[in-house]
């Protein structure tokens, strides 16, 4: 019920009260400066404009809202809101236009929205009822309601009861609802709808509240207003369609406002898409306060946010949904609906089971659609070189023994080149055929021949000039690839367990099923290259969520030359050595590096924690058999039979154990060397016993810096002398399953 003119128009000629002294003006806490900052307790009076009538929580209490003005902030288009959190039983009953008394509230800041209030068991509520407020300068005590359990008025005197007189009669209530649209907003406020929606299913005409990454940086126009490009990686087939137009670098790049209404071909030339592609991005216009926040916040591409009560309507271009964010009815001008919600690093109370699971399963599809992507970029690569070497095949068959074909040469000499040139490729297949290769070990066409590893192994020189003199430098490496026969004689780490090791991650480690449990260690493997270096125990560990990639090497020697078998079983050790001495070329030996892509290729598996996987280990066992016979079964005979003379040596029949922090020195002692020539430090461990096929396989040389003292010099303890050491490395070979 409002006051008539009247009555205002008198209450304005009496002499005003003077403002509670133990009382906070609602301009202190509205102001972003004001002295009443989040965490302090304050005393307020204001008149009621809205409500948002008690539901329940997750807890025994209920949540209301109420949002009050005073004479300080009567021209602001919304007032501060108090948040109520109490029993029941204990909501004031309250109406449009009744005046509040709150007693040892708090300021607080809810996400990014405006400071306002938020009730403790300290609190007390008054309500004045509108109705029976007398005119001012009379008492508004006659209009205060009983107090409600657990509280008292007897904080309150005769100085607030004016005040509360003055205030109602005085201020402007141009915004105060009459009580039968107060009852239907309050009827509203009931009507709770989750309005959570993923972007497949936002359809034309309704409102949203949303979580998705920002796909790139946000774009301002002259207007001000920004324009977000949000993904929560589901499709929508009404979405704006982002092609892919070939391997790059995807990198943040200022934003087109409305690509869709652009010539296709000009703006994907122009400006790439850098997001997700295919139909998974909203075009969002957003306005006033949520376009100050997001200027001001510095949101950009990456940046995961929720977004509530987006409206999704057509765009201008009729053919494409967009989301707009604009201010609220009936709420405060600087509400933000925008929350910046941090995954890699979120608060320390925020465990993983408090995410919000409709985060974590964003986060998941946009770790699923990472990996999709990265596979299907390496596939198009994949394509894109098999393309070239194709042409290039198709090339070389029309150039025989390097001479161009002649077109005035005659049809039975073409015929003669052709046959020469397939009588070249069935005497390589019967060379091949003699070696006895294995056929279930495939690697991918290179168009170089097969070269021995003791030519592999050759340094390359660099001939120069120095003092006008010509001198040959070797190289420390080269880029080169090769094809090889070689057969597998030895691997590292020593068991298969530990192909895989595990890293920490860092954006993904919200979600639940990217946890892996850290490798056991029970005190029998010292060459554990899963264990983290420098850390101290496996409780540490055991906190941390970590991913797998597959890490491991081979030693192979060469097979490019047939032998018998026959002869190599009768031999003995001292033959052998003297056959080495004789013609160490025909046993030369590297170690070649199986990185996670080339192993994932070799072995058809995804890493895991193996000691925990006993299927796919089990599974890596089978097909490494294929590839190197019986030299797992070889080396753990060897190893029992070490340790069993361990054990006899130590006296007292235990096994002594390693405890405590493992150091980088004892790990580096059982790494194979960088660098191998011969292997022969290798070749003694029971060769004649081995029993695999050599295979056909793919290897390439690169170089590795060092890693450097305080001063910049290279660190050569232990380790090869210089800044780079050369490097091997198996790649495009294939066990067939």
């Amino acid at each position: 019920m409002l006051r008539p003119l009247r009555d205002r128009k008198t209450a304005a000629k009496a002499k005003p009260p003077p403002f509670p002294t133990t009382f906070t003006p609602l301009r202190a806490i509205l102001d972003e400066d004001g002295d009443a900052q989040p965490g302090s307790m304050v005393n307020v009076i204001g008149i009621l404009k809205d409500c948002r009538a008690p539901v329940p929580t997750h807890g025994s209490d209920w949540k209301c809202t109420l949002t009050i003005s005073d004479l300080s902030i009567e021209d602001e288009p919304a007032g501060v809101e108090l948040v109520i959190f109490r029993p029941e039983v204990r909501m004031p009953e309250v109406g449009a236009g009744d005046v509040i008394v709150v007693l040892s509230a708090k300021v607080q800041r809810f996400k990014s929205n405006p400071k306002s209030l938020i009730t403790s068991k300290a609190t007390s509520i008054c309500v004045y009822k509108a109705a029976k407020i007398p005119v001012y300068p009379a008492s508004a005590l006659v209009a205060l309601l009983p107090p409600k359990q657990g509280e008292s008025h007897k904080l309150l005197k005769e100085e607030h009861h004016q005040y509360v007189s003055y205030l109602y009669n005085v201020i402007d209530k141009y915004d105060v609802p009459d009580e039968a649209e107060y009852q239907q907003r309050v009827t509203v406020s009931l009507n709770v709808k989750d309005k959570f929606s993923l972007l497949k299913d936002v359809t034309d005409g309704k409102f949203y509240d949303l979580i998705g990454q920002v796909a790139k940086n946000p774009y301002t126009d002259e207007m001000g207003r920004v324009t977000l490009y949000l993904s929560d990686y589901t499709e929508n087939d009404l979405f704006f369609h982002y092609t892919w137009e070939g391997v790059r670098e995807l990198a943040s790049r200022p934003a087109d406002a409305y690509p869709e209404d652009n010539n296709p071909s000009e703006s994907s030339s122009q400006h790439p898409w850098v997001g997700p592609y295919g139909k998974r991005t909203i075009q969002i216009s957003c306005y006033d306060s949520h376009a100050d926040f997001i200027r001001e916040a510095g949101v950009g591409a990456g940046t995961w946010l929720s977004l509530r009560n987006v409206q999704v309507k057509f765009g201008r271009n009729g053919a494409h949904l967009e989301g707009f964010l604009r201010e609220e009815r009936n709420a405060s001008a600087r509400k933000v609906n925008v929350e910046i919600l941090d995954i890699a690093a979120p608060h320390p109370s925020i465990t993983k089971e408090k995410v919000d699971p409709r985060l974590k399963d964003a986060v998941r599809r946009w770790r699923d659609y990472s990996q999709e992507k990265k596979t299907q970029i390496k596939a198009v690569k994949a394509a894109q070189e098999a393309g070239a070497k194709r042409k290039a095949s198709i090339a070389s068959d029309d150039v025989f023994d390097g001479q161009p074909p002649d077109k005035k040469l005659r049809a039975k000499e073409r015929r003669k080149l052709r046959r020469a040139a397939l009588e070249k490729k069935v005497a390589e297949k019967q060379e091949k055929a003699a070696l006895g290769l294995n056929e279930l070990v495939t690697c991918e066409a290179h168009p170089k021949p097969v070269s021995a590893l003791a030519s592999i192994l050759e340094p390359v020189m660099y001939e120069t000039l120095v003092d006008n003199q010509p001198v040959k430098i070797p190289l420390p490496f080269t880029n080169a690839k090769y094809n090889a026969c070689v057969r597998v004689v030895d691997f590292y780490p020593r068991k298969l367990e530990d192909f895989a090791c595990g890293r920490k991650r860092t954006e993904f480690d919200i979600l639940s099923d990217n946890d892996d449990d850290d490798d056991e260690d029970d005190g029998s493997d010292e060459d554990n290259v899963n264990s983290t270096m420098d850390t101290t125990d496996d409780e540490d560990q055991d906190r941390q969520s970590r991913t797998w990639e597959w890490r491991f090497a081979l030693l192979l020697e060469d097979a490019s030359t047939p032998s018998s078998p026959t002869a190599a079983t009768a031999a003995t050790d001292t033959n052998k050595k003297q056959k080495r001495d004789r013609d160490p070329k025909a046993k030369a030996r590297l170690w070649a590096a199986v990185d996670n892509t080339e192993a994932q290729c070799l072995t058809g598996l995804d890493a895991v924690n193996l000691r925990r996987d006993p299927h796919t280990l089990a599974t890596l066992r089978e097909r490494m058999f294929t590839l190197w016979g019986n030299l797992e079964e070889l080396k753990a005979a060897k190893a029992r039979a070490a340790k069993q003379k361990e054990e006899a040596e130590d006296g007292n029949g235990r096994t002594k154990r390693h405890k405590g922090k493992t150091t980088v020195v004892q790990l580096e002692k059982l790494k194979p060397p960088l660098e191998d020539s011969d292997g022969e430090q290798q070749q003694d461990q029971g060769e004649e016993e081995i029993s695999n096929k050599p295979f056909s396989c793919c290897l390439k040389q690169y170089g590795v810096r060092l890693p450097e003292d305080d001063n910049g010099l290279p660190k050569t303890d232990d380790g090869p002398k210089g800044g780079w050491v050369r490097v091997f490395g198996m790649f495009g070979t294939k066990i067939c399953a």
